[in-house]
């Protein structure tokens, strides 16, 4: 009987332990990260600038010091500060009152530890303010990702030019 018990008890602490080790491993912590990060971009509905500014605080923590953009439709490649990317991002923010942002199809690459390529494809749904109805996209985005103290950070986003449109 007591074989029996330290046996389940065995077992049930090496599910637990792959368990833990799956959840915490890095490339669920970067999806964990980005479906965060796609609900802060959201929107629905006016913001007052109190929500806003917490929202893009949020952003602002998943960004390295300097993220460098590269739009290849503009052959735009410019290393941009965090603040001027949240700048942007609220600017682009308060052109839509329908804002839905989804990573899908998310593949994950670890070349080296505390490095992390991400390809995604990313489903943008917006309404903009003249109350028509929203338009629906999808577009193929490319991140790396640098390891922080706390989370993943945004080093490198190459962005299709409808997304900044």
């Amino acid at each position: 009987m007591v074989k029996k018990i330290v046996l389940v008890a065995l077992v049930l602490v090496i599910a637990l332990g792959g368990w833990l080790a799956y959840y915490f491993s890095d490339k669920e912590v970067i999806k964990r990260q980005l479906t965060d990060l796609a609900v802060e971009l959201g929107k629905e509905g006016q913001e007052s600038p109190i929500q806003m500014a917490l929202k893009m605080r949020q952003v602002k923590n998943m960004l390295g010091k300097t993220c460098l953009v590269t739009i290849p439709e503009r052959t735009y490649h410019e290393a941009l500060e965090q603040d001027l990317i949240i700048q942007y991002l609220i600017y682009h923010r308060n052109r839509y009152t329908l804002l839905a942002v989804a990573f899908e199809d998310v593949i994950i690459n670890i070349p080296a530890k505390g490095q992390a390529e991400v390809q995604s494809t990313v489903r943008l749904r917006r309404g903009d303010t003249t109350g028509t109805d929203s338009i629906e996209e999808m577009h193929k985005v490319e991140i790396a990702l640098v390891k922080g103290e706390q989370k993943w950070l945004f080093d490198k986003v190459i962005l299709p030019e409808a997304l900044i449109e």
